[in-house]
């Protein structure tokens, strides 16, 4: 985990860096209780300076703090054992909104939940829908006017889209409002017209537009953020049992 693109994303002050720096250092050295006092005395602050620290990073509290990170520290060292980078791509989603998208899905679990793309994106909401389906949820991927024939039940709306401007997908989500749907957005483009009519915004770092000469990630990237969501379920699911 990059320390100092956690500390430029939210502005941490040299207190703030010097206990989170503190937390991380105790994960790497296989500490299984990070207790908020001993994280106070030995980065000299008082235990509301580290509460306020969780807060402004987003989470609900200091133990939701240490679950967080302890998680994203355990699948990052699992992700480099298997080559692959996972701070890189997904560098640009914020770790609570991901926890967020977890639980948001977790609560409409005896619902059928909507996944909405277009063009390339259906490849993505497809895999989704398949996957969620291995843990039991029910979800359909289908066109954006049979998700207008929804069911009465308010229910969770996941909408794809690069630009987050596609005219069909704002109606849906327009349509997802109406009928009391939450609505979740996974997009390249954080101040999109999508992203604002959200409840909850995942953006991915994409690059370059699409063209059949150039690369584009949206989707890989979308579907490798859909595996870390998918773990995230799988680990709440597991202690609820």
């Amino acid at each position: 985990m990059n320390i100092m693109d956690l500390s430029q994303r939210y502005l941490l002050n040299a207190t703030e860096l010097r206990v989170l720096e503190y937390i991380l250092n105790a994960m790497e050295r296989g500490e299984q209780k990070i207790n908020i006092r001993t994280v106070a005395q030995q980065s000299y602050v008082s235990t509301t300076v580290v509460v306020k620290l969780a807060k402004k990073l987003g989470y609900q509290g200091y133990s939701d703090m240490i679950y967080s990170l302890r998680r994203r520290t355990e699948e990052e060292r699992s992700s480099a054992a298997a080559g692959i980078d996972l701070t890189s791509i997904l560098e640009t989603v914020d770790l609570p909104s991901m926890d967020a998208f977890a639980d948001g899905i977790l609560h409409c679990s005896d619902r059928c939940l909507f996944i909405v793309g277009l063009g390339f994106s259906t490849i993505a909401s497809s895999y989704f829908m398949r996957r969620l389906a291995t843990l039991g949820f029910l979800a359909y991927d289908g066109a954006p006017v049979d998700m207008m024939r929804g069911g009465r039940q308010p229910s969770l709306t996941i909408i794809l889209s690069k630009s987050g401007e596609t005219k069909d997908l704002v109606d849906v989500a327009t349509h997802a409002r109406a009928m009391g749907h939450k609505l979740y957005t996974i997009t390249a483009h954080g101040d999109s017209t999508l992203a604002k009519m959200s409840d909850c915004v995942l953006t991915i770092r994409s690059g370059t537009p699409v063209a059949y000469n150039v690369p584009d990630f949206f989707i890989g990237r979308t579907i490798i953020l859909f595996e870390y969501i998918l773990s995230r379920l799988a680990d709440r699911l597991g202690k609820d049992e």
